[in-house]
């Protein structure tokens, strides 16, 4: 009974800790990207305020285009990037481009980060829209 009640009170505890670190200061893992069957587009959406950034990962083929449509680029940002290659940057802050184009270099994941443009510590809807082809 002692034995039970121990790994009872160890997990309880272990449970604890990694809810507490997942609410302060612990980061949250990405969100993948799934597209339905048949499709080769999704709409990605979420909402942001002040400095947070909302984080997608896709997976992508060496040759494949990839098409990013930001319809609200007055108020959100994004950047794609591979993880494990950080010289491989397509950074779209530039407000005037709400679109981007690019072929993959490489096979693998790639990520997706959206952000505010302002400080706002009010919530805004976005809605992005990814394709490959």
């Amino acid at each position: 009974m002692r034995k039970v009640t121990f790994l009872f009170t160890l997990a309880v505890i272990a449970l604890s800790a990694a809810s507490v670190s997942a609410q302060y200061g612990g980061k949250a893992e990405p969100n993948r990207v799934r597209f339905a069957k048949g499709k080769s587009s999704a709409t990605l959406t979420g909402s942001l305020k002040g400095d947070e950034e909302y984080e997608f990962v896709f997976g992508a083929k060496k040759g494949q285009t990839v098409y990013i449509t930001n319809s609200d680029s007055n108020n959100f940002a994004y950047r794609v990037f591979v993880p494990e290659n950080e010289d491989v940057n397509y950074d779209s802050t530039d407000l005037a481009v709400p679109t981007l184009e690019f072929v993959v270099p490489e096979t693998g994941d790639y990520m997706l980060t959206v952000r505010r443009n302002t400080d706002s510590k009010v919530a805004k809807r976005f809605s992005i829209t990814l394709a490959i082809e």
